[in-house]
């Protein structure tokens, strides 16, 4: 037994010698978020995330497929409220990679999130070997309160004339920058290309309201389902990927035109 373990360490010293490393993956390379990402049929990037109302708003990282997917076992996500120092910094979460039929790219923060606080994150990559790859480039985002009451035409489901008046309110007045109104045709929960998004400025008033009309609509808006909701858009920094802003909850309605 004695001899096995001598030649053990032997065998170990020699792979030391000779060079050999433990596989350590490449840094993970984040997706980073455009200017307008709000506007985009897809929103890239990190971005606020819709709840339902009363809920604060989750918040999405995103990452591109790793080159060296093969070897990595999973990814850690990092976050602090701090933006200085890599010992202010806790996971909060982890994605498993390379799982068949399983998005590995994507991670949804749900932990213990509050509006008017900003949130900064990395990502890493765990090979298979256990060593941990270096940390992304950092991104951050602040939720801002989210739109409420929404309304359109009174609150109806169904839209059958050529107008459309859409009403929201911020319960505490603090106005963000801009306002974007999103339309999407609902297919399923899986399929909803956008159908009309518009940036509104915001006119201090509550509630705030917008309104679209005329026999154009029904060339944007065919007989369908649809939802809507509006988005809080604060000061975006490109250069920092640092963003700030809210998703309201999603509002079902119906177009049925008459004839």
């Amino acid at each position: 037994m004695f001899l096995i373990i001598i030649f053990i360490i032997f065998i170990s010293a020699c792979q030391q010698s000779t060079g050999e490393r433990v596989f350590q993956p490449d840094p993970v390379r984040l997706v980073l978020r455009p200017a307008g990402a709000d506007t985009l049929p897809d929103e890239p990037g990190i971005d606020a995330v819709p709840t339902d109302e009363g809920e604060i708003n989750d918040i999405q990282i995103q990452w591109y497929r790793h080159e060296q997917i093969n070897n990595i076992e999973k990814f850690i996500i990092y976050r602090s409220s701090e933006p200085k120092g890599d010992k202010n910094y806790n996971k909060v979460g982890e994605v498993q990679a390379n799982i068949a039929g399983k998005v590995d790219s994507i991670y949804f923060d749900t932990q213990d999130l509050s509006n008017n606080v900003r949130y900064y994150y990395y990502v890493t990559a765990i090979g298979k070997s256990g060593k941990e790859s270096l940390p992304s480039d950092t991104v951050s985002y602040r939720l801002l309160e989210k739109a409420t009451k929404l309304s359109l035409n009174g609150n109806a489901n169904v839209v059958n004339q050529p107008q459309m008046e859409f009403s929201w309110w911020i319960e505490s007045g603090n106005t963000p920058y801009k306002y974007i109104l999103r339309i999407e045709r609902f297919v399923s929960n899986e399929f909803h290309p956008l159908a009309f998004v518009k940036m509104i400025e915001p006119t201090y008033q509550s509630p705030q309201t917008f309104k679209l009309e005329g026999e154009h609509l029904k060339e944007i808006f065919t007989n369908g389902d649809y939802r809507w909701r509006i988005d809080c858009v604060g000061q975006e920094d490109i250069v920092n990927q640092s963003f700030e802003g809210s998703e309201s909850n999603w509002q079902l309605f119906k177009v049925k035109w008459e004839n």
